[in-house]
């Protein structure tokens, strides 16, 4: 689910305790607000493992593109399309 997502039903969750609220009724107000703690914690989890995938791919695409780019270095150079100081 997306990030956005799940922190826009947290505060709708929220609100919608707030204003279902009663006064006197602290059960309702303790059981809600200790829910908001798990689920942000969960929504944390998931942003971290999110960042971790990303941060794998950009590495993976880094050396993909460090892998074409020094073929495509050593193909001028065989070439002699390009002087050496040029492509570095």
């Amino acid at each position: 689910m997306n990030i956005e997502a799940q922190i826009l039903t947290l505060i709708t969750r929220i609100q919608a305790l707030e204003e279902s609220m009663q006064p006197g009724d602290d059960s309702t107000k303790t059981v809600g607000i200790a829910l908001v703690p798990a689920d942000l914690a969960d929504i944390r989890a998931e942003m971290r493992q999110d960042l971790a995938a990303l941060g794998d791919e950009l590495a993976g695409l880094r050396r993909h593109m460090d892998e074409c780019f020094t073929a495509i270095r050593s193909e001028l150079h065989r070439i002699g399309g390009l002087p050496p100081e040029v492509i570095n």
